[in-house]
Parts: C-alpha cells; sequence; structure tokens
C-alpha cells in the first residue's frame, strides 16, 4: 500500500479540483444567499411599510368620513334655523341628534361667525370661548366653498385634550356666514388604534399633515404631538415607491418610512420601521452561513482525506454496497419523517382523526382535543371507548361504513354532562380485491355552529328595537293559533294599531324620539294583554296583537279600548311630555275561512276605517 498507482493521484488530482470547486461554489452560494436574503428582507420591510400606510391611510378616511356626515347633518340643520333663534338650547340639539351613533373619538361644538363657541354635543362649556384664531375657523370663515376644513394639532381649549379639528361653514340660503360647525378629533384614541396596528415593536404609525406636522403617532404619542417632520433628512429608496430612509426625530435611530396620502385631504399616514429588523436577520444569516460554510469544507477537507486513503485499498463492489447503504438509509430517513409530518398534521387537524378496523377496533388515532393521549386508543373497541349509550347511537353508521358506504351523519349527545353536537364522517378503506378492511373516520365538535345558527334564527324573528317578535314571527304565531283554534274550538281576535301622526313626532324630537316613543308604545301594550297573547311591531308604527280564547266576541273590542285608554298619560319623550294617542282596528277570525294573512288584512282595512273616522277610535 505504500506504492502509490497512476490512478491514485489522477483521483487525487480530481478531488482536489472538486474541493476548491466546492469551496468557490459555496463561497458564491453563501453570498448570494447573504445577499440575496438582506435585499429580499429590506424589500418585505419596504412592502410591509407601504402596505401599513395605505392601509391606515383608508381607515383613517373612513373615520374622517364618519365625523364629516354628522358635520353635514349639523350644518344643514343650523342652516335651517337662520333668522331664528340661534341659542344654545336651539343649536345644541341638533348636534346630539347629529352624533347620536359617534364613539368617544370626536364630539360636535358650534362656532357663530364672529369666532365664538355657542354650544357643544357634549355640553363642554364652550360658549363665549373665542376660536377666532383657529384655522379651521379661520379656513372656513375665508372659504365659501362647500367642503371639509382640515385643521392641524392642538390642545382643545376647553376640553384639554390633544386634538385635530374637522370643520365645515355654515351659511344661510343666500349666503350668509352663520359661523362653522368643527369635530374635535381626539388624536389620543387614533394613536390608540395605530399602537393595536403596529405589527411590531419596531414599527410606528403616524398621521401628519401636508405641511409635516405630527396630528397622532404611535409609539410616543405625547413626545411626538405637533412635532414637525420638515427637516426630517429623507433618503429616496427608490424614484417609483413612496419609500425613504432617514434618522427618527425622536431617537435618532435609523429608520425606513413610507407614506400614503389620505384620499383628497391634507393629511398623510407615515409607517416607519427600525433598519435593525431586517439587518438582525442580515447579521443572523451572515454567522450561521459562515459557520455552515466552515463546517462544510472543514467536512469536505476529512472527506477528500478519507477517501485518498480509502481509495487503495476499495473495491468496485464495496463502494457500491456503500452507495446502496446510504441510499436505503436515506429512504428510511425520508419514510420516517414523511411519517412524521403526517403525524403532526393529523395531529393538528382540529377533529378527532381514526381508523377503525372490521373488528370495530382502533388501530390509529390523532391527539387534537388532548383528551385522548396518543397511542390510548389502541386496541380497544368503539364500544369500549364510547360506552353502551353512545355506541347505541353510532352502531348503525358504524355497520353502513363497514359495508362500504360513505357516513356523513350529525349527532348530539352528552360530554362531561354537556350536550354537544359532532358531526362524524366515515370513509370505508376498500382493498384491491374489494374488500373493507375498516374504514378512517373523522369527528368534528360542531356545538359553536349550531349554537350560533340557533341564535341566528332567533334573532331573525325579533323586532330590534323593541324586541317584539316582528311580522315573519306573528304571522307563523298566527296561523298557529288559527289552527288550534280548528281543532279545539274557541276564538282568535286580531288587533291592527299605529299611533295618531306619527310623523309629527319624529318631526319634533327627530329619529331618537321617535324610537322612544315607539319602544314606550310597544311596553305599554304588553301591560294591556295577557301574557299568552301575541303583541308585534309589524313595521313603522305599525303593531299586531293576537287574542285567544275569548269569552265574548266584543271582549277584543273591550281590550282595544283598554290600550286607547292606557295611551292618555303623556309619553315622555327626551325629557318632553307628549300625549300619544292610537287607532285600533279589530277583526274576530272566521276559524273555518280565515288564515293568517287574510286575517291580518281584514284587521288593516278596520284601522283604516278608524283613521277615517277621526282616529283615536276602535273599528270592528
Amino acid at each position: 500500500m505504500s506504492e502509490r498507482g497512476a490512478g491514485y493521484f489522477r483521483f487525487r488530482r480530481k478531488l482536489l479540483i472538486g474541493y476548491l470547486a466546492l469551496c468557490a461554489l459555496l463561497f458564491s452560494l453563501l453570498g448570494w444567499k447573504i445577499v440575496s436574503g438582506y435585499y429580499a428582507d429590506r424589500a418585505a420591510a419596504i412592502a410591509l411599510t407601504q402596505n401599513s400606510a395605505r392601509a391606515m391611510a383608508a381607515h383613517v378616511e373612513e373615520l374622517i368620513d364618519a365625523v364629516d356626515q354628522p358635520l353635514r347633518i349639523s350644518a344643514l340643520g343650523i342652516a335651517t334655523i337662520a333668522g331664528q333663534s340661534m341659542s344654545p338650547m336651539a343649536i345644541q340639539p341638533l348636534l346630539a341628534a347629529s352624533t347620536r351613533s359617534s364613539d368617544a373619538r370626536y364630539w360636535l361644538l358650534f362656532i357663530d361667525a364672529s369666532g365664538k363657541g355657542v354650544v357643544a354635543s357634549n355640553n363642554l362649556p364652550v360658549n363665549g370661548v373665542s376660536y377666532a384664531d383657529r384655522s379651521y375657523f379661520q379656513d372656513a370663515a375665508a372659504n365659501t366653498a362647500d367642503r371639509l376644513h382640515v385643521g392641524g394639532a392642538a390642545d382643545g381649549r376647553v376640553s384639554g385634550r390633544r386634538v385635530f379639528f374637522l370643520s365645515r361653514r355654515v351659511e344661510s340660503s343666500t349666503g350668509k356666514f352663520l359661523g362653522v360647525v368643527a369635530a374635535p378629533v381626539d388624536a389620543s384614541k387614533i394613536a390608540g388604534v395605530f399602537e393595536k396596528a403596529r405589527l411590531e415593536s419596531g414599527m410606528s404609525i403616524a398621521l401628519t399633515t401636508r405641511n409635516n406636522i405630527i396630528v397622532a403617532r404611535a409609539p410616543l404619542f405625547e413626545e411626538s404631538f405637533g412635532a414637525d417632520l420638515t427637516n426630517l433628512a429623507a433618503v429616496p429608496v427608490s424614484l417609483s415607491s413612496r419609500a425613504f430612509e432617514a434618522k427618527s426625530p425622536f431617537n435618532g435611530e435609523r429608520r425606513l418610512y413610507a407614506h400614503a396620502p389620505i384620499g383628497s385631504l391634507p393629511l398623510r399616514m407615515i409607517v416607519g420601521i427600525t433598519r435593525e429588523s431586517w439587518m438582525a436577520g442580515f447579521r443572523s444569516d451572515l454567522l450561521a452561513g459562515l459557520v455552515g460554510l466552515a463546517v462544510a469544507l472543514i467536512v469536505a477537507l476529512f472527506s477528500v482525506r478519507f477517501a485518498l486513503d480509502q481509495y487503495a485499498r476499495l473495491e468496485l463492489v464495496e463502494t457500491r454496497q456503500r452507495k446502496l447503504i446510504a441510499e436505503l438509509g436515506t429512504a428510511k430517513q425520508e419514510l420516517s419523517r414523511e411519517e412524521q409530518r403526517l403525524r403532526i398534521i393529523a395531529d393538528n387537524v382540529p377533529a378527532r382523526v381514526a381508523y377503525i378496523n372490521v373488528d370495530e377496533r382502533y388501530t390509529f388515532h390523532n391527539a387534537a382535543d388532548g383528551k385522548a393521549p396518543l397511542g390510548a386508543l389502541m386496541g380497544k373497541t368503539v364500544l369500549e371507548t364510547h360506552g353502551a349509550v353512545i355506541y347505541a347511537l353510532l352502531k348503525d353508521d358504524i355497520r353502513r361504513a363497514l359495508a362500504g358506504a360513505r357516513v356523513s351523519v350529525e349527532h348530539a349527545y352528552h360530554v362531561s354532562g354537556e350536550e354537544r353536537f359532532f358531526k362524524h364522517q366515515y370513509t370505508p378503506d376498500i382493498t384491491v380485491s374489494g374488500k373493507v378492511a375498516g374504514f378512517y373516520a373523522m369527528v368534528t365538535d360542531i356545538t359553536e355552529f349550531k349554537m350560533i345558527e340557533a341564535r341566528l334564527s332567533s334573532l331573525a324573528r325579533v323586532d330590534d328595537l323593541t324586541s317584539l317578535p316582528n311580522r315573519a314571527e306573528l304571522l307563523d304565531r298566527l296561523e298557529t293559533a288559527l289552527a288550534r283554534c280548528r281543532r279545539a274550538g274557541g276564538s282568535v281576535a286580531c288587533l291592527y294599531l299605529d299611533i295618531d301622526r306619527f310623523k309629527e313626532v319624529n318631526d319634533m324630537f327627530g329619529h331618537s324620539g321617535g324610537d322612544c316613543a315607539l319602544i314606550e308604545f310597544g311596553r305599554r301594550l304588553r301591560l294591556c294583554v295577557r301574557e299568552s297573547d301575541i303583541v308585534a311591531r309589524l313595521s313603522g308604527d305599525e303593531f299586531a296583537i293576537v287574542l285567544e280564547n275569548l269569552d265574548e266576541s266584543t271582549d277584543a273590542q273591550g281590550v282595544a279600548l283598554k290600550i286607547i285608554a292606557n295611551m292618555a298619560t303623556p309619553f315622555d319623550i327626551e325629557g318632553h311630555l307628549r300625549v300619544v294617542t292610537t287607532s285600533v282596528g279589530v277583526v274576530v277570525a272566521n276559524r273555518f275561512t280565515d288564515d293568517a294573512r287574510s286575517l291580518l288584512r281584514a284587521a288593516d282595512e278596520a284601522l283604516y276605517r278608524a283613521k277615517r273616522a277621526g282616529r283615536n277610535r276602535v273599528e270592528a
């Protein structure tokens, strides 16, 4: 073995050339991987900031649209009372009505033409406070265009909050400037939304004006409020993007920023992310790559030496045998990894997955719910596992699956004292010869779905405002009452009611006052009838009552008169007392000919006659 043949030296020369080529390739691949990873991470950071900026810009635009709607409504409402009393008492209901659906992020205030505060929707003491120096007032006063005016960051003069202002000019039908309706928007609330939208700790989200004044930012809201970003030294990332790099004016760290306009408003979103967010990955990749390269080169070097030492002694058959063994080992590892992957997938499926053989015994199951540890059910029968009660429910389905049928059924049974719903899906395992060796079972807990389905079904049959049954529920229950009447005798009467001159209530108190009247009307109706009677809201101010098992046909009219008398007590509508009357149409059902819709239609016609006869009365 001391003498080396020509073949050995040729082999050694090839190994050395291959080793050097491998070194060059590994260095190239490492460099390419690290550089491409750096640029990929940087591009991902740019895309993240740009997408976040556009998403938050759309969110802020929706918020401003939501604030602008009550501004428009309030401006129109104040314009309609021009020439009348412009006192706080006259204007405050208009502001309050406009903001009835708003949240705590903003409120409305009216400033007269001299710049003095008049009243606020949330009762802040703004009367007499001067706002003439505010840009949102000056802008709206000087510009007659019908548009939304956006002010910058400021501390509320009365509220003391950090806010920015939206305002609209108010003028009479002749074009006379009456003042400004302003909406101070709480910037801290906007910053709170930004805080929740931050996808990582190194991200900052800021809302700025077009002249680069920060209105809201997360994090560092207090430190950044009203800060001027005009002198921010920005280096564009590319000519085609809205991204740039700059030092943060708050902590001096290098950051990547992206900005997006907010519609046509003089605002924009700026989203920043620390340079460290992608540089950390770059450094980690570099270190891992160098370590991996060093290990690979050392292993390759020892492999070359080992190959050279063994070349003279190894024969072709031995080389082939080692290659075959290595391939078999790799295949075994791949098979083991594949089994492990399938096991992980099965264990993470949100359902019980199992295989049950022809003896109804478990030969495989996952550990999805954690109640049966892996292997706990192996070899046990379905009867032993679930008990006689549940097995009685499943027995026929199991027989069908073992007969070769695909089964998909739902069952309800008690688990730990609680009723739960499960969906069972069985797929037979049919061999090449056509015999059934067992079946695959997947059992899914659908209890929450069933509960949601039941809640939705219930909500679809209840009136949202009064919590009374709606028209669909009334028709079903009226049909049921008529069926009982035909089957067992007795009587059914239908009362059709509405509120007299309900439009006047809406005109005087607005829709919120009308809603209060409808709720109180429905409550009084319930007090006038028995618990077994049905009171429903059909639509608008129209209601219906179904009475069963009356002693006399005139009893229905007696109930109607009781309702009219009960309505004589004035309603308290948002602090104002008003008498609300009703007209009632009464019909007693003919149990042989009437159905629910014809009975309801006859009662409606009786109501129409009561209206024509002067209202506040009963017609049968």
